[in-house]
Protein backbone atom coordinates (compact mmCIF):
# COMPACT_ATOMS: atom_id res chain seq x y z
CA UNK A 1 0.00 0.00 0.00
CA UNK A 2 1.23 3.53 -0.56
CA UNK A 3 0.17 6.61 1.42
CA UNK A 4 0.36 10.04 -0.15
CA UNK A 5 0.58 13.10 2.18
CA UNK A 6 -0.94 16.40 0.08
CA UNK A 7 1.26 18.87 1.77
CA UNK A 8 -0.42 21.74 -0.24
CA UNK A 9 -4.32 20.19 1.33
CA UNK A 10 -2.78 20.98 4.83
CA UNK A 11 -1.44 24.73 4.32
CA UNK A 12 -4.99 25.16 2.87
CA UNK A 13 -6.87 23.84 6.26
CA UNK A 14 -4.69 25.55 8.29
CA UNK A 15 -6.01 28.80 6.39
CA UNK A 16 -9.05 27.90 6.37
CA UNK A 17 -9.15 27.25 10.25
CA UNK A 18 -7.19 30.04 11.32
CA UNK A 19 -10.26 32.89 9.27
CA UNK A 20 -12.51 30.43 11.38
CA UNK A 21 -11.37 30.81 14.35
CA UNK A 22 -9.61 34.22 14.75
CA UNK A 23 -9.29 35.97 17.21
CA UNK A 24 -8.39 33.06 18.77
CA UNK A 25 -5.08 31.10 18.07
CA UNK A 26 -5.34 27.81 16.75
CA UNK A 27 -3.18 25.19 18.16
CA UNK A 28 -2.38 22.51 15.83
CA UNK A 29 -2.43 19.39 17.30
CA UNK A 30 -0.03 16.62 15.68
CA UNK A 31 -0.06 13.92 18.79
CA UNK A 32 0.57 10.42 17.18
CA UNK A 33 2.99 11.14 14.54
CA UNK A 34 0.37 13.59 13.05
CA UNK A 35 -2.45 11.17 13.26
CA UNK A 36 -0.07 8.87 10.79
CA UNK A 37 0.95 11.82 8.67
CA UNK A 38 4.20 12.59 10.34
CA UNK A 39 4.79 14.84 13.03
CA UNK A 40 7.84 16.52 12.08
CA UNK A 41 6.47 17.30 8.38
CA UNK A 42 3.44 18.76 9.34
CA UNK A 43 4.76 20.45 12.42
CA UNK A 44 7.45 22.49 10.15
CA UNK A 45 4.91 23.13 7.44
CA UNK A 46 2.49 24.55 10.21
CA UNK A 47 4.93 26.85 11.58
CA UNK A 48 6.16 28.25 7.86
CA UNK A 49 2.45 28.69 7.92
CA UNK A 50 2.06 31.19 10.72
CA UNK A 51 1.17 28.61 13.52
CA UNK A 52 2.78 29.19 16.93
CA UNK A 53 1.09 26.96 18.97
CA UNK A 54 1.13 22.75 19.10
CA UNK A 55 -0.38 19.84 20.77
CA UNK A 56 1.55 17.47 21.07
CA UNK A 57 0.09 15.31 23.57
CA UNK A 58 3.46 13.63 25.52
CA UNK A 59 6.22 14.91 26.45
CA UNK A 60 8.86 12.58 23.88
CA UNK A 61 7.22 13.90 21.53
CA UNK A 62 8.00 17.38 22.17
CA UNK A 63 11.55 16.78 23.33
CA UNK A 64 11.67 15.30 19.70
CA UNK A 65 10.33 18.55 17.75
CA UNK A 66 12.46 20.70 19.55
CA UNK A 67 16.01 18.57 19.21
CA UNK A 68 15.04 18.57 15.88
CA UNK A 69 14.35 22.39 15.52
CA UNK A 70 11.50 21.98 13.88
CA UNK A 71 9.04 24.38 16.53
CA UNK A 72 11.95 26.98 17.15
CA UNK A 73 10.24 29.55 19.67
CA UNK A 74 6.67 28.32 19.35
CA UNK A 75 4.31 26.64 22.12
CA UNK A 76 4.53 22.87 22.80
CA UNK A 77 1.82 21.62 24.85
CA UNK A 78 1.57 18.10 26.47
CA UNK A 79 -0.58 16.82 28.73
CA UNK A 80 -0.54 12.64 28.50
CA UNK A 81 1.78 11.88 31.22
CA UNK A 82 1.73 11.46 35.31
CA UNK A 83 4.17 12.48 38.07
CA UNK A 84 6.89 9.69 37.38
CA UNK A 85 7.58 11.54 33.86
CA UNK A 86 10.65 13.18 33.00
CA UNK A 87 9.58 16.41 33.63
CA UNK A 88 13.34 18.11 34.15
CA UNK A 89 14.06 17.01 30.26
CA UNK A 90 10.22 19.05 29.44
CA UNK A 91 11.88 21.96 31.59
CA UNK A 92 15.19 21.79 29.54
CA UNK A 93 13.06 21.65 26.12
CA UNK A 94 10.58 24.24 26.81
CA UNK A 95 7.54 22.11 27.04
CA UNK A 96 4.16 23.63 28.60
CA UNK A 97 2.73 21.15 30.08
CA UNK A 98 -1.17 20.45 30.82
CA UNK A 99 -1.59 19.61 34.97
CA UNK A 100 -4.75 17.46 36.26
CA UNK A 101 -3.88 17.02 40.07
CA UNK A 102 -1.26 18.13 43.15
CA UNK A 103 0.81 15.68 42.59
CA UNK A 104 1.71 15.99 39.40
CA UNK A 105 2.29 19.46 40.16
CA UNK A 106 4.49 19.37 42.84
CA UNK A 107 6.60 16.66 40.59
CA UNK A 108 6.76 19.40 38.09
CA UNK A 109 7.65 22.13 40.88
CA UNK A 110 10.53 19.80 41.81
CA UNK A 111 11.91 19.48 38.77
CA UNK A 112 11.61 23.24 38.23
CA UNK A 113 13.74 23.66 41.45
CA UNK A 114 16.28 21.20 40.35
CA UNK A 115 17.28 23.66 37.18
CA UNK A 116 20.49 25.85 37.76
CA UNK A 117 19.45 29.36 38.08
CA UNK A 118 21.60 32.61 37.79
CA UNK A 119 24.02 33.35 40.25
CA UNK A 120 21.91 35.74 41.93
CA UNK A 121 18.98 33.57 42.48
CA UNK A 122 18.42 31.74 45.45
CA UNK A 123 19.06 28.52 45.58
CA UNK A 124 17.63 26.42 43.56
CA UNK A 125 15.54 28.79 42.11
CA UNK A 126 14.91 27.80 38.28
CA UNK A 127 16.27 29.74 35.34
CA UNK A 128 12.72 30.31 34.22
CA UNK A 129 9.29 28.75 35.83
CA UNK A 130 7.77 25.65 34.26
CA UNK A 131 5.08 26.81 32.21
CA UNK A 132 1.95 25.00 33.23
CA UNK A 133 -1.91 24.85 32.26
CA UNK A 134 -4.37 23.60 34.92
CA UNK A 135 -7.19 21.13 33.83
CA UNK A 136 -10.86 21.11 34.99
CA UNK A 137 -12.93 18.18 34.60
CA UNK A 138 -16.27 19.45 32.68
CA UNK A 139 -17.63 16.05 32.55
CA UNK A 140 -15.56 14.16 30.42
CA UNK A 141 -13.71 12.56 32.67
CA UNK A 142 -10.48 12.75 30.57
CA UNK A 143 -7.78 13.83 33.34
CA UNK A 144 -8.70 17.40 35.39
CA UNK A 145 -9.22 18.10 38.35
CA UNK A 146 -12.60 17.49 39.79
CA UNK A 147 -14.89 20.01 40.81
CA UNK A 148 -14.63 19.83 44.38
CA UNK A 149 -10.95 19.32 43.98
CA UNK A 150 -10.26 22.32 41.93
CA UNK A 151 -9.30 24.81 44.45
CA UNK A 152 -6.88 23.00 45.75
CA UNK A 153 -5.24 22.46 42.28
CA UNK A 154 -5.15 26.53 42.42
CA UNK A 155 -4.17 27.04 46.09
CA UNK A 156 -0.92 24.28 45.31
CA UNK A 157 -0.58 26.67 41.96
CA UNK A 158 -0.38 29.90 44.05
CA UNK A 159 2.31 28.34 46.58
CA UNK A 160 4.50 27.37 43.35
CA UNK A 161 3.63 30.42 41.58
CA UNK A 162 4.76 32.05 44.30
CA UNK A 163 7.77 30.55 45.11
CA UNK A 164 8.78 31.12 41.51
CA UNK A 165 8.90 27.12 40.37
CA UNK A 166 5.79 27.50 38.30
CA UNK A 167 4.25 29.73 36.19
CA UNK A 168 0.18 29.15 35.35
CA UNK A 169 -0.74 30.74 31.71
CA UNK A 170 -3.74 28.61 30.89
CA UNK A 171 -6.64 26.76 32.18
CA UNK A 172 -8.04 24.18 30.10
CA UNK A 173 -10.47 21.36 29.68
CA UNK A 174 -11.95 18.71 27.14
CA UNK A 175 -15.45 18.43 26.39
CA UNK A 176 -18.19 15.90 25.51
CA UNK A 177 -19.36 16.46 22.50
CA UNK A 178 -22.42 14.34 23.51
CA UNK A 179 -25.45 17.23 22.96
CA UNK A 180 -25.90 20.97 22.87
CA UNK A 181 -26.80 21.00 26.53
CA UNK A 182 -24.13 18.97 27.90
CA UNK A 183 -22.04 20.80 26.24
CA UNK A 184 -23.07 24.21 27.24
CA UNK A 185 -23.04 22.91 31.03
CA UNK A 186 -19.51 21.83 30.52
CA UNK A 187 -19.14 25.64 29.36
CA UNK A 188 -20.29 27.07 31.94
CA UNK A 189 -18.65 25.08 34.47
CA UNK A 190 -14.98 25.74 32.96
CA UNK A 191 -16.28 29.68 33.33
CA UNK A 192 -16.89 28.73 36.89
CA UNK A 193 -13.01 27.42 37.15
CA UNK A 194 -11.71 30.13 35.37
CA UNK A 195 -12.99 32.53 37.86
CA UNK A 196 -12.60 30.51 40.55
CA UNK A 197 -8.62 30.40 39.59
CA UNK A 198 -8.49 34.31 39.03
CA UNK A 199 -9.95 34.77 42.66
CA UNK A 200 -7.14 32.35 43.80
CA UNK A 201 -4.95 35.25 43.00
CA UNK A 202 -3.96 32.98 39.37
CA UNK A 203 -3.53 35.40 35.97
CA UNK A 204 -3.56 32.58 32.97
CA UNK A 205 -3.83 34.32 29.86
CA UNK A 206 -4.80 31.61 28.01
CA UNK A 207 -8.34 29.46 27.83
CA UNK A 208 -8.99 26.34 25.88
CA UNK A 209 -12.25 24.49 26.09
CA UNK A 210 -12.57 22.98 22.51
CA UNK A 211 -11.22 20.42 20.16
CA UNK A 212 -12.09 20.33 16.20
CA UNK A 213 -15.74 19.98 15.72
CA UNK A 214 -16.36 22.26 19.04
CA UNK A 215 -14.79 25.14 18.10
CA UNK A 216 -15.43 25.06 14.39
CA UNK A 217 -19.36 24.98 14.92
CA UNK A 218 -19.24 27.04 17.95
CA UNK A 219 -17.41 30.87 18.40
CA UNK A 220 -18.83 31.21 21.96
CA UNK A 221 -16.29 27.87 22.66
CA UNK A 222 -12.64 29.06 20.97
CA UNK A 223 -11.70 31.52 24.02
CA UNK A 224 -8.04 32.35 23.85
CA UNK A 225 -7.03 28.81 21.92
CA UNK A 226 -8.58 26.11 19.92
CA UNK A 227 -6.72 22.41 19.93
CA UNK A 228 -7.59 21.55 16.42
CA UNK A 229 -6.33 18.19 15.24
CA UNK A 230 -8.13 15.81 13.05
CA UNK A 231 -9.65 18.95 11.01
CA UNK A 232 -6.37 20.10 10.03
CA UNK A 233 -5.96 16.95 8.34
CA UNK A 234 -9.29 17.01 6.49
CA UNK A 235 -11.26 14.31 8.59
CA UNK A 236 -14.62 14.87 9.37
CA UNK A 237 -16.73 14.44 13.15
CA UNK A 238 -18.18 11.49 11.66
CA UNK A 239 -22.02 10.58 11.55
CA UNK A 240 -21.89 11.65 7.86
CA UNK A 241 -20.59 14.89 8.13
CA UNK A 242 -17.16 14.76 5.81
CA UNK A 243 -13.92 17.35 4.52
CA UNK A 244 -16.43 18.45 1.55
CA UNK A 245 -19.10 20.03 4.92
CA UNK A 246 -16.85 21.85 6.29
CA UNK A 247 -15.03 23.14 3.35
CA UNK A 248 -11.39 21.36 4.12
CA UNK A 249 -9.72 19.10 1.61
CA UNK A 250 -8.37 15.31 2.96
CA UNK A 251 -4.85 15.59 3.63
CA UNK A 252 -3.65 12.22 3.39
CA UNK A 253 -4.87 9.00 0.66
CA UNK A 254 -4.05 5.53 0.77
CA UNK A 255 -3.56 3.84 -2.96
CA UNK A 256 -3.11 0.02 -3.69
CA UNK A 257 -2.46 -1.91 -6.84
CA UNK A 258 -4.38 -4.74 -8.25
CA UNK A 259 -2.04 -8.12 -8.22
CA UNK A 260 -4.93 -9.86 -10.23
CA UNK A 261 -8.07 -10.02 -11.76
CA UNK A 262 -9.99 -13.30 -10.78
CA UNK A 263 -13.44 -14.81 -12.44
CA UNK A 264 -15.56 -17.11 -11.87
CA UNK A 265 -19.17 -18.18 -13.01
CA UNK A 266 -19.44 -14.82 -15.25
CA UNK A 267 -18.46 -12.08 -12.36
CA UNK A 268 -14.86 -11.33 -11.16
CA UNK A 269 -13.17 -9.87 -8.23
CA UNK A 270 -10.11 -7.60 -8.02
CA UNK A 271 -7.02 -9.02 -5.31
CA UNK A 272 -5.59 -5.52 -4.02
CA UNK A 273 -2.42 -5.41 -2.58
CA UNK A 274 -3.42 -3.81 1.37
CA UNK A 275 -4.97 -5.11 3.84
CA UNK A 276 -5.23 -5.00 7.59
CA UNK A 277 -1.33 -4.80 8.27
CA UNK A 278 -1.32 -2.01 6.31
CA UNK A 279 -3.61 -0.60 8.94
CA UNK A 280 -6.69 -1.43 6.64
CA UNK A 281 -9.37 -1.68 9.53
CA UNK A 282 -11.05 -5.57 9.05
CA UNK A 283 -12.24 -6.79 12.49
CA UNK A 284 -15.70 -4.56 12.29
CA UNK A 285 -16.61 -5.05 9.19
CA UNK A 286 -20.39 -5.38 8.79
CA UNK A 287 -21.60 -7.49 5.95
CA UNK A 288 -24.71 -5.51 3.96
CA UNK A 289 -27.70 -8.16 5.21
CA UNK A 290 -26.36 -6.72 9.16
CA UNK A 291 -24.86 -10.15 9.84
CA UNK A 292 -20.97 -9.86 11.17
CA UNK A 293 -18.49 -10.88 9.38
CA UNK A 294 -15.70 -9.99 6.62
CA UNK A 295 -18.26 -7.89 4.57
CA UNK A 296 -18.42 -4.54 4.70
CA UNK A 297 -21.49 -2.30 5.12
CA UNK A 298 -22.70 -0.50 1.71
CA UNK A 299 -20.32 2.33 1.64
CA UNK A 300 -16.97 0.78 1.87
CA UNK A 301 -15.37 1.23 -1.58
CA UNK A 302 -12.36 1.67 -3.98
CA UNK A 303 -11.87 3.74 -6.98
CA UNK A 304 -10.24 1.62 -9.71
CA UNK A 305 -9.86 3.41 -13.27
CA UNK A 306 -12.60 6.19 -12.30
CA UNK A 307 -14.99 3.62 -11.20
CA UNK A 308 -16.19 2.74 -7.59
CA UNK A 309 -15.75 -0.93 -6.66
CA UNK A 310 -17.18 -2.57 -3.16
CA UNK A 311 -15.50 -3.89 -0.82
CA UNK A 312 -15.64 -7.70 -0.46
CA UNK A 313 -12.98 -8.87 1.99
CA UNK A 314 -10.18 -7.31 3.85
CA UNK A 315 -6.78 -9.99 4.48
CA UNK A 316 -3.66 -9.58 6.16
CA UNK A 317 -1.96 -8.46 3.29
CA UNK A 318 -4.93 -8.44 0.59
CA UNK A 319 -8.13 -6.30 -0.25
CA UNK A 320 -10.72 -8.33 -2.30
CA UNK A 321 -13.38 -5.99 -4.50
CA UNK A 322 -16.23 -7.25 -6.81
CA UNK A 323 -16.18 -6.04 -10.34
CA UNK A 324 -19.49 -7.29 -11.31
CA UNK A 325 -18.99 -8.62 -14.85
CA UNK A 326 -16.23 -9.67 -16.87
CA UNK A 327 -16.24 -6.37 -19.03
CA UNK A 328 -15.33 -4.23 -16.34
CA UNK A 329 -11.83 -3.51 -17.63
CA UNK A 330 -10.10 -3.83 -14.41
CA UNK A 331 -6.11 -5.60 -14.98
CA UNK A 332 -3.69 -6.37 -12.80
CA UNK A 333 -1.42 -3.19 -11.93
CA UNK A 334 -3.95 -1.36 -11.99
CA UNK A 335 -4.23 1.77 -8.93
CA UNK A 336 -7.10 1.37 -6.37
CA UNK A 337 -7.42 4.71 -4.47
CA UNK A 338 -8.71 3.53 -0.53
CA UNK A 339 -9.86 6.88 0.70
CA UNK A 340 -8.89 10.00 -0.82
CA UNK A 341 -10.04 13.46 -1.75
CA UNK A 342 -13.93 14.22 -2.50
CA UNK A 343 -12.41 17.23 -4.83
CA UNK A 344 -11.32 14.01 -7.20
CA UNK A 345 -14.31 11.66 -6.78
CA UNK A 346 -12.84 9.44 -4.36
CA UNK A 347 -13.60 7.89 -1.60
CA UNK A 348 -13.62 9.97 1.41
CA UNK A 349 -11.99 8.62 4.47
CA UNK A 350 -15.40 9.34 6.48
CA UNK A 351 -17.30 6.89 4.09
CA UNK A 352 -14.75 4.46 5.84
CA UNK A 353 -15.20 5.61 8.99
CA UNK A 354 -19.14 5.82 8.98
CA UNK A 355 -19.50 2.03 7.99
CA UNK A 356 -17.37 0.80 9.96
CA UNK A 357 -18.63 2.72 13.03
CA UNK A 358 -15.67 4.54 14.20
CA UNK A 359 -13.92 7.89 13.51
CA UNK A 360 -11.37 9.28 10.46
CA UNK A 361 -8.59 9.70 12.88
CA UNK A 362 -8.99 5.15 14.14
CA UNK A 363 -8.17 4.84 10.80
CA UNK A 364 -5.20 6.93 9.88
CA UNK A 365 -3.40 6.69 12.80
CA UNK A 366 -3.64 2.96 12.25
CA UNK A 367 -1.31 3.21 8.65
CA UNK A 368 1.36 0.63 9.56
CA UNK A 369 4.97 1.74 8.99
CA UNK A 370 4.80 -0.99 6.01
CA UNK A 371 3.07 1.53 4.02
CA UNK A 372 4.94 3.52 1.24
CA UNK A 373 4.89 7.48 2.18
CA UNK A 374 4.99 9.90 -0.29
CA UNK A 375 4.58 14.02 0.21
CA UNK A 376 3.22 15.97 -2.83
CA UNK A 377 2.76 19.86 -2.68
CA UNK A 378 -0.46 20.54 -4.46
Amino acid sequence: MRVVIDTGAYRRNLGVLRARLAPAQLMAVVKDDAYGHGAHQMARIARESGVSTFGVLDIATGISLRRDGVLGDCVAFAWLFDAYDDFEAALEHDIDLGVSNVGVLDAIATAAAARPGPSSSPEGLSRRPARVHLKIDSGLHRNGAAPHEWMDLVSRAKHWQDQGRIDVVGVWTHIGEASVAADNASRDLFDTAVAQAYDGGLRPNLRHLAASAASFERDDFRYDLARVGGFTYGIGPGSGIGPADLGLEAVMSAHASVLRVDETAGTAVAVLNAGYLDGIPAWSLHADNGETGPLPRTGCDVLITGVRYPVTAVGADTMTVSLGDTASGVHAGDEAVIFGSHLRGEPVLQEWADALGTVGEEIVVRVGSRAEREYRDS
